[in-house]
């Protein structure tokens, strides 16, 4: 619909409800000022000619709003007349609807955003509240194991209490063992070819029995550490030169009868740390190797450690020069 003419002026955004309050008020007064003049009197007087001339008409004229895209500045026009009026009207009623629609469904959704985090919010709150649970549940079941394992020993002489702990020591040593013959990190300590058997448990002089393995091999062939660790060195009468190795988890590694002393200090697995000899009171170039699972004073046979990682092996009474 064309525009009519007259002085336009812009109106920014208004609220839609104060829009049409004003709009209807445009209306009313519209409506009441569209009666010509003369429409309200009673009519020509008696005896009085009636001029044959029309009476002029007043132009009227009210503010009228078109509004054509609610993205836009509202346009304020002047028209005259009723129509113009409920025309503008008609047009804006469709955008006040809409207006209105969009609202609901913006709400609607800010509604749903809600109840999901409040969903959300009510099941992480359940999930902790059930790890909650979880944990002081099994405190208090180790809290009763140990105090049944207490009440168990308080129970038990003093002799079955020293073969329960020897027993659980004894497992604790066969893991270790095992643990050492499937690594794919330990390294055979002697360096070269070799041969042993599994001498563990035998007698020998001052009636000590033989805590270790026998690794025969050649004078001055090297000795390696075979896991990382701190070493270091000593000398006594019995095995001549020796080395200790204390590995990161507490595990001690003994070898004696050296001919000569490697690196010391903090080493690798494979790091050179002496040479085979017959130092002391070895009978034979060979190395005297133990293994104490936990520490000093625990050996424990290490034939299996070795059988597993020394293949550059001979059988006993073969020569190494063979």
């Amino acid at each position: 619909m064309p525009r009519p003419s007259g002085p336009v002026g812009v109106l920014r955004a208004p609220a839609v409800v104060r829009f049409l309050s004003a709009l209807l008020v445009a209306v009313v007064g519209a409506a009441t000022v569209a009666v010509p003049a003369h429409a309200a009197s009673d009519g020509p007087v008696d005896g009085e000619p009636v001029s044959e001339e029309p009476m002029s008409e007043e132009p009227v004229s009210e503010s009228v709003v078109f509004a054509t895209d609610p993205s836009q500045a509202l346009i304020i026009q002047r028209a005259t007349g009723l129509i113009p009026l409920v025309t503008a009207a008609s047009d804006v009623l469709p955008l006040a609807v809409d207006g209105i629609r969009a609202a609901g469904e913006r709400l609607r959704s800010v509604t749903d955003l809600m109840t999901r985090v409040r969903l959300r919010n009510r099941a992480a709150a359940d999930a902790l509240a059930a790890a909650n649970r979880l944990v002081a549940d099994n405190v208090r079941d180790a809290a009763a194991l140990q105090s049944g394992y207490d009440d168990a020993l308080d129970g038990i002489s003093t002799s079955q209490r020293r073969r329960l702990e020897r027993d659980a020591r004894a497992r604790r040593n066969r893991s270790a063992v095992v643990r050492h013959a499937t690594s794919t990190d330990w390294v055979c300590p002697v360096a070269a070819r070799t041969k042993f058997r599994d001498s563990w448990g035998e007698r020998r002089s001052g009636n000590r029995r033989h805590e270790g393995v026998d690794l025969v091999g050649l004078r001055h062939e090297p000795v390696v550490a075979p896991v990382d660790g701190v070493v270091s060195h000593r000398w006594d009468t019995i095995g001549g030169w020796s080395f200790d190795l204390v590995a990161p988890d507490g595990d001690y590694w003994f070898g004696t009868h050296l001919s000569g002393l490697g690196a010391s200090g903090e080493v690798e697995a494979g790091d050179v740390i002496g040479f085979l000899g017959d130092t002391g009171n070895a009978k034979g170039v060979h190395l005297h190797f133990e293994y104490h699972p936990g520490g000093g004073g625990n050996p424990v046979n290490p034939y299996p450690i070795v059988d597993a990682h020394c293949t550059d092996r001979v059988e006993m009474g073969l020569s190494l020069y063979d």
